[in-house]
């Protein structure tokens, strides 16, 4: 079967190709059913043998198939196809040289106890996928255009209560009513958390990476003022990117990743061979808490505070801010009173400094080839 789509697919690659994608997602969390209403625009090659070879039908089919996958809970499903074509050329358009568009529905149920949709982009893609949300009738406000090896951003899919539209909570069938109430609630306080609660736990709750930048701080040096310049810069970098974003002011970037990897691999190499402070290093910090900030963007939470709302409050973003900046700050006097223990023995640098500050590279290697490939 791989091998039949494989050949499908290097045959296409000279036949009726898919040349962009934009796509709806409808999710009813209802009903508890999504829809995913995509419009391929395809292009047929000069060689009609080709053409005839794979319709343009097929070659939506194969794109759908082979580079998309919907997910919810980072499961992959398996949505029913329907497929129609339209010809969207003049008539004047010779036969061999009509561009198509076919229009791809991928429907299926949300699975029970579903808290995230995700739609991923294979790596081996060879466009990008513009997408636009809509959940229960209300579109997002935001589009968002998902490159090739890359996740949409986390859409929540948990039922809502009809008396308390910005409450969401779900419920084992069979409990006992006033069981199901108790766990309901307690759901909500964990699903609905504050701004500030939300800024805290989403710095905790990212990537291994975000909590190793304030750590590697305290590595290339425990003095003063340095490290409170260097902190500094993160926070800033960190606290204005959040709040951008939170404001619409800008949009994310979802291959931020890949880069905050390669810095922090960067800025723990810089423990090897220079521990006095350049203004090199604050600029890195300053990216490098820029790219931090815009992972944590890409938090359930921090979508649901700023993005599905048609309104977003300065008050909110500010609690957010403070809330993730007071996380960073606390892993960093940690950081500090560990490792200013530790120092007052020999053996600290060749025992503690110089193999975490290898660990740390390791770890940024790993995350800027994880996002990578």
């Amino acid at each position: 079967m791989v091998a039949l789509s494989l050949l499908a697919l290097s045959a296409s690659s000279s036949a009726h190709q898919v040349s962009s994608v934009s796509l709806i997602t409808h999710l009813d969390t209802e009903g508890r059913t999504y829809l995913l209403d995509a419009a391929m625009a395809v292009i047929p090659s000069q060689d009609q043998a080709r053409n005839d070879q794979i319709s343009p039908e097929e070659a939506a089919r194969l794109f759908a198939e082979e580079y998309l996958s919907v997910l919810f809970d980072e499961e992959e499903q398996n949505p029913e196809l329907e497929i129609e074509r339209i010809n969207t050329s003049d008539e004047e358009t010779p036969q061999e040289l009509q561009q198509q568009e076919v229009l791809v529905k991928m429907t299926g149920s949300i699975p029970q106890g579903a808290k995230e949709y995700l739609l991923y982009l294979d790596p081996s893609s060879p466009m990008a996928v513009v997408m636009v949300a809509i959940k229960d009738q209300k579109p997002e406000r935001r589009m968002q255009v998902i490159l090739a090896g890359e996740y949409s951003r986390p859409i929540n899919v948990q039922p809502v209560i009809e008396d308390d539209p910005f409450e969401a909570f779900s419920q084992e069938k069979g409990e006992a009513a006033v069981l199901g109430a108790r766990l309901g609630k307690a759901g909500h306080q964990r699903e609905e958390r504050g701004a500030f609660v939300s800024g805290w736990i989403d710095l905790f709750d990212g990537p291994l990476s975000l909590v190793l930048l304030p750590g590697v701080l305290l590595l290339l040096t425990l003095k003063g003022w340095p490290t409170v310049i260097q902190l500094a810069a993160v926070l800033v970098g960190q606290n204005t990117v959040i709040s951008l974003v939170a404001l619409d002011l800008i949009s994310p970037l979802p291959s931020a990743g890949p880069i905050f990897g390669g810095l922090l691999a960067v800025l723990a190499c810089e423990i090897f061979f220079n521990r006095k402070l350049r203004w090199w290093r604050i600029v890195l910090l300053t990216v490098a808490g820029v790219m931090a900030g815009l992972i944590v963007t890409q938090r359930a939470d921090f979508y649901r505070l700023f993005v599905e709302p048609e309104q977003v409050e300065l008050g909110q973003v500010i609690l957010y801010v403070t809330g993730a900046e007071l996380a960073v700050v606390l892993i960093a006097l940690f950081s500090a009173l560990l490792l200013l223990t530790l120092r007052r023995f020999e053996w600290y640098e060749k025992l503690v400094s110089q193999p975490l500050a290898a660990l740390v590279v390791a770890c940024g290697i790993f995350e800027l080839i994880k996002n990578l490939f």
